[in-house]
C-alpha cells in the first residue's frame, strides 16, 4: 500500500481523509517495522508521527526531535510536514475541516476512547468511521515468553496480583483489563522476545477482584493466552470492569459497552522502584559505565576511518561480555558531523557516515540487562573541536547540572523541572525542541511514564521516591553539529530536608575537551570534579592498566 493507493481508495469511498496513529493495538508502545504502517507509507522512520492522508495530500505531523529527519526522508511534494510544537491535531483538523460536514476513516485499534474523543469534540460537525485493517494486526514472529525472577524483581507476580486485587475491590470493579504491554509485563514478571529493544510480553491481562486473570495475546508460546477476538465474548460476562482509556483501543468500548474509564494504577507502581530494583538498577548502570568506558578507550585509538556503524557495532561487543546483558535499549544513535543536529538520527536507517576529523560525534546508546534498563548520551571531541562546539557544549553542561544538582518540593512538576534546565540555554537565546527528561523501566520501555521532564508536561505526574529519569538537555545547529548530555538518575529525599534530589546512576566520563571551564561557576565546576571522581572511584578496579590511564586523565578535574 502507498499513498496513492489510499488516496484512491478515499475517493472511491468519498472520505475527506484517513488517519493513520502509529502503532498498533499496544497504543504508544515499541513496534516492529514491518508493523509501522507510517513508515510504509511515508518513508519516515522516527519512532514517533501521525498521518493524515486527504484525497489530494499527505500531512505527517512531528514533534522537535524529528522536524529535521522528516525533512530529509519524506517525499515533500506529496507529504507536507506539519510540526506538533506549533499545533496538535485536533486543532489542525478544526482549522481546515470545521466548515465541512467532513467524512474521516480511522483504525479503532489503534487509536484510544480519549483521542477519539477529542477528535470529534475539535469536529462535532464530523463523521467519524471505523475501518479496521492490517495496520492493527502484529508481527506473525513466533514470540518467546520467559519469567523474569525475583531476584531481579523484589516481587513474585503472586504478590503484585494480590495487591491488584485488593486494589480492584477498594474501586468497587469486577475486573479490571489491562491494555499496557508494560504494565502486563511488569504485573505477570513475564517478558517476551517480541521486540528487538523492549523485553515486554505484548498481551492484555484481564484481572478479577479475586486475583484470578486471563491473558491475551497472539503469535506466543504462552500455555493459555486466548486470541484477542475473544474479547469481544469475554468482556459482557463482567458487570463492571475498568479499563484506562488512554492506553486501551477504542474497539473494546464496543465489545463491553458498560465499561469504564479507570486510571492503571499498575503504571504509578512500576514507575517507583522497590529497593531489590533499584540495588539492580545501580549494579547494572556499572557494569554499562565499565562497557562505555572500555569503548571510549577504544575509540580514543581508532576512530580514524570508522563509520558510524562500526562504532555502535563496537560498543554492543563490550556490552555483550557483562553480566546480565540482555539487548540494547534503542536503536542506538550515533551521529558524527552534520548528522549530531538529527535529534534522533538512527545510522542503520542510512548510508552510515565516516566519523568526521575535527566533529563531534552525538553517541545515545542504552542496554537492556536482566537487573536494570540504560540509557546514556555523550557528545565526543573527535580531533580539535572548535571554538563554537566547546561553548555550546559547555552551555549544554550547564543546564545539566543546573537540573542534576536541583532539590525540589515533593509534587513539584515536570514543567517545572524543564525550566530548571533550559535556563542557561535561554539566557543565550538558546533552546532544544526535546524534553529534558523522561521515566526509565525497568528491563522493560527505555520510556516510562507517568512523570517526564518537560515544557508540555503540565499535568503530567511530578517525580516521586523511587522513580528513575532521564536528565538530558541538547544544542542543535543544522548542517552543522549537534550537543547532547545524558544521564540517569533516581529520585531520593533529600537528607534532613521534606525535599528530593537526584541520585546519578550513569557512570561514565564527559569529554573534557568539550568543555571551557572558565564558563563554570565555582558550583558547577565542583559537581563536574565531584561526579569524575565518583566515575573514577567506582570504575578503576574493572579496567586494564591502559584503561585505567586514559580514565585518570578523563577524570582528572579542572
Amino acid at each position: 500500500m502507498d499513498i496513492k493507493t489510499v488516496q484512491k481508495e478515499l475517493k472511491a469511498a468519498k472520505l475527506s481523509g484517513r488517519l493513520f496513529m502509529f502503532g498498533n493495538m499496544f497504543i504508544d508502545e515499541d513496534i516492529l517495522p514491518e508493523e509501522n504502517q507510517i513508515r510504509k507509507l511515508t518513508g519516515f522512520t522516527g519512532s514517533y508521527a501521525l498521518l493524515f492522508i486527504t484525497p489530494a495530500k499527505a500531512f505527517l505531523f512531528v514533534d522537535g526531535r524529528y522536524e529535521l529527519q522528516a525533512k530529509k526522508e519524506v517525499n515533500l511534494r506529496r507529504t507536507e510536514i506539519v510540526k506538533l510544537s506549533e499545533t496538535s491535531l485536533p486543532r489542525w483538523l478544526q482549522n481546515n475541516f470545521a466548515k465541512t460536514a467532513a467524512r474521516i476513516s480511522y483504525n479503532p485499534w489503534t487509536i484510544t476512547p480519549k483521542t477519539l474523543s477529542s477528535l470529534q469534540h475539535a469536529l462535532p460537525r464530523a463523521e467519524f468511521i471505523p475501518a479496521e485493517d492490517a495496520d492493527r494486526r502484529l508481527s506473525p514472529k513466533k514470540v518467546k515468553v520467559f519469567t523474569h525472577q525475583k531476584k531481579f524483581t523484589g516481587k513474585t507476580s503472586k504478590e503484585k496480583l494480590a495487591e491488584f486485587a485488593a486494589h480492584l475491590k477498594k474501586s468497587g470493579l469486577d475486573a479490571f483489563l489491562v491494555t499496557s504491554a508494560a504494565n502486563a509485563s511488569w504485573l505477570l514478571n513475564l517478558r517476551s522476545d517480541a521486540l528487538p529493544y523492549t523485553p515486554v510480553f505484548r498481551a492484555f491481562v484481564l484481572v478479577e477482584k479475586n486475583a484470578s486473570y486471563k491473558i491475551f495475546a497472539e503469535n506466543t508460546d504462552k500455555e493459555g493466552a486466548l486470541p484477542f477476538q475473544k474479547l469481544a465474548e469475554i468482556l459482557p460476562l463482567y458487570a463492571k470492569i475498568g479499563a484506562d482509556f488512554s492506553t486501551m483501543p477504542a474497539i473494546i468500548s464496543s465489545f463491553a459497552p458498560g465499561i469504564v474509564n479507570y486510571p492503571d494504577i499498575i503504571t504509578d507502581w512500576k514507575a517507583v522502584k522497590n529497593p531489590v530494583e533499584l540495588k539492580g538498577v545501580r549494579s547494572a548502570h556499572l557494569r554499562d559505565g565499565v562497557a562505555i568506558t572500555k569503548f571510549l578507550f577504544w575509540l580514543s585509538k581508532n576512530h580514524k576511518g570508522k563509520t558510524e556503524t562500526d562504532i555502535t557495532a563496537k560498543l554492543l561487543d563490550f556490552r555483550k561480555k557483562e553480566l546480565n546483558f540482555y539487548s540494547e535499549s534503542f536503536a542506538p544513535i550515533a551521529g558524527s558531523g552534520a548528522n549530531a543536529a538529527i535529534v534522533h538520527y538512527n545510522p542503520a536507517n542510512q548510508t552510515p557516515s565516516l566519523l568526521k576529523k575535527n566533529s563531534v560525534l552525538l553517541l545515545d546508546t542504552g542496554a537492556q540487562y536482566y537487573d536494570g534498563t540504560t540509557d546514556i548520551t555523550r557528545t565526543i571531541a573527535l580531533g580539535t573541536p572548535s571554538a563554537d562546539m566547546i561553548e555550546k557544549n559547555t552551555l549544554v553542561l550547564k543546564a545539566h547540572i543546573a537540573l542534576a544538582s536541583a532539590v525540589f518540593p515533593k509534587q513539584t512538576g515536570g514543567n517545572e523541572l524543564d525550566l530548571i534546565a533550559r535556563q542557561p540555554l535561554l539566557k543565550q537565546g538558546l533552546d532544544f525542541a526535546h524534553g529534558t527528561g523522561h521515566g526509565v523501566g525497568f528491563f522493560s520501555d527505555v520510556h516510562e511514564g507517568p512523570a517526564r521532564i518537560s515544557v508540555h508536561a503540565k499535568g503530567s505526574a511530578p517525580l516521586q521516591t523511587g522513580m528513575i529519569t532521564s536528565v538530558e538537555p541538547g544544542y542543535y545547529k543544522e548542517n552543522a553539529f549537534g550537543i547532547r548530555i545524558e544521564n540517569l538518575y533516581a529520585v531520593k529525599p533529600q537528607k534532613g530536608t521534606p525535599f528530593l534530589h537526584f541520585e546519578v546512576l550513569t557512570l561514565v566520563p564527559l569529554d573534557k575537551k568539550l568543555i571551557n571551564k572558565y564558563l563554570l561557576t565555582t558550583e558547577e565546576l565542583n559537581w563536574l570534579n565531584r561526579y569524575h571522581r565518583q566515575v573514577f572511584l567506582s570504575l578503576k578496579k574493572y579496567l586494564t592498566r591502559q584503561e585505567l590511564e586514559w580514565l585518570r586523565d578523563a577524570c582528572s578535574p579542572l
